[in-house]
C-alpha cells in the first residue's frame, strides 16, 4: 500500500504547492497509476469554499519516482522547470 505522504513529497518536488493548499488525496486508479487531486482553499461570500481546480494529476508510481502523466488538451500547469 503507497503512503500519500510520499505521494505528496514527491509530487511537490516537481509542482509548486499552492498557497492556499489545503490537502491532496492520491486514489489508486489501477496498478501503479493514481489521480491526484489537490485541494486548495478559498473564502468566498464569507464561506470557506475547497477546490481542486487545476490541481489534478494522473501519475504512475514507479519504484521512488512520480512520473506526471502531462494532459495532452492542455499544458500541465505548475511544473518546474528542469
Amino acid at each position: 500500500m503507497t503512503n500519500e505522504l510520499e505521494i505528496e513529497r514527491l509530487l511537490f518536488q516537481q509542482v509548486q504547492k499552492p498557497k492556499d493548499y489545503m490537502a491532496l488525496k492520491a486514489i489508486n486508479v489501477f496498478g501503479d497509476y493514481y489521480r491526484v487531486n489537490v485541494y486548495t482553499q478559498k473564502t468566498e461570500d464569507g464561506l470557506l469554499k475547497k477546490r481542486i481546480g487545476d490541481n489534478s494529476y494522473f501519475c504512475k508510481l514507479e519504484k521512488n519516482n512520480l512520473r506526471i502523466i502531462p494532459n495532452p488538451e492542455k499544458n500541465p500547469k505548475g511544473l518546474l522547470d528542469d
